[in-house]
């Protein structure tokens, strides 16, 4: 585009409607035409603009490594981590569109985007303690430039007469200085690992473990307990974001009905009941055995948007049934 041109547009158009559609290799080029492009593509905003329009990559792990399906009418698969047999690469955590990928106890910092890795410093192992294991990967709210990675060490239960209660230690994203903060001894269910992500919400990550949800508030870096609906006993719980509030889906024993439940208050810890969804009146394709409670794992469930969630139910046969729900 002529110098000319690109002088009759107004800064704020350059911007919002041509760089942010840019591949970010691109938007790179052009933070390097003009010292008013770089600052404008700096913001947070800007960056969270452009991450959103970029096309959704689906992340494959292989037994080689791990690849990302390059953007629609490429026709490529990108590598963007080999593996060397016999280390296998693992996916742990994501964060607005970056990795977290694990290799014989190694861990790194990937963006598919760029497809560029860096090695992520772990904090110093502690006698008595297994090897560290990162449990939560985000985006701090008072300082949202920043990335923060959460880890935790577990004793060596076997080695010890009495409850050992695991170290937990911040480490954002650059540094090199991990800062260790207190577990309460009073929590009893604590997160270990990735293998159940947790919610962000209003500052604060959530996890659905066996005895309630366990917060951790990210400015103030404290631990504290938030109760399920008192309604609700068993079954098998998840967190979500649904419509802006956090809500909570209760998988009955049988996996037959799934409750989903809002929390309208969060200051007061009060659960609004919202829908129920059972599984038997579902208009499927092809249909449901009737004896498909006894051959399902618990349903998986994830937001489409705030009026329809996607439900799956895996056979151990491995036939997989989808099927939408609006309410």
């Amino acid at each position: 585009m002529p110098d000319t041109m690109l002088e009759d547009l107004p800064e704020w158009l350059v911007v919002d409607e041509i760089l942010v559609w840019l591949p970010p290799k691109d938007v790179l080029r052009c933070r390097a035409v003009r010292k008013s492009w770089r600052v404008a593509t700096s913001t947070d905003r800007f960056i969270l603009d452009h991450h959103r329009r970029q096309p959704l990559l689906p992340i494959i792990e292989h037994d080689e490594g791990i690849y990302c399906l390059a953007a629609a009418g490429a026709q490529k698969i990108l590598r963007l981590v080999v593996r060397y047999s016999p280390d296998p690469v693992s996916n742990i955590a994501f964060c607005d569109g970056l990795l977290i990928l694990s290799r014989q106890s190694s861990f790194y910092i990937c963006n598919p985007a760029t497809r560029k890795c860096a090695l992520l410093p772990c904090p110093p192992l502690r006698p008595g303690f297994r090897a560290p294991n990162v449990v939560a990967f985000y985006r701090h709210d008072a300082s949202p430039r920043e990335y923060r990675v959460l880890w935790v060490f577990s004793a060596h239960m076997a080695r010890r007469t009495t409850y050992e209660p695991p170290r937990y230690f911040i480490l954002p994203v650059g540094s090199d200085q991990p800062r260790c903060i207190q577990w309460p001894t009073v929590l009893q269910s604590y997160p270990a690992s990735c293998d159940l992500p947790p919610v962000h919400h209003r500052g604060a990550l959530h996890w659905e473990l066996s005895l309630g949800i366990t917060v951790l508030d990210t400015v103030t870096e404290t631990f504290r307990h938030m109760s399920y609906p008192a309604q609700l006993h068993g079954g098998v719980f998840s967190l979500f974001h649904l419509g802006g509030d956090l809500a909570l889906r209760h998988t009955s024993g049988d996996c037959l009905t799934q409750d989903v439940w809002v929390l309208q208050d969060y200051d007061a810890e009060m659960w609004a009941f919202r829908h129920r969804i059972d599984l038997r009146a579902m208009e499927v394709s092809p249909p449901l055995p009737l004896d498909f409670a006894d051959a399902y794992f618990a349903p998986m469930m994830a937001v489409i948007n705030e009026r329809e969630l996607l439900i799956s139910m895996a056979l151990t046969a491995c036939c997989i049934v989808t099927s939408r729900v609006c309410f």
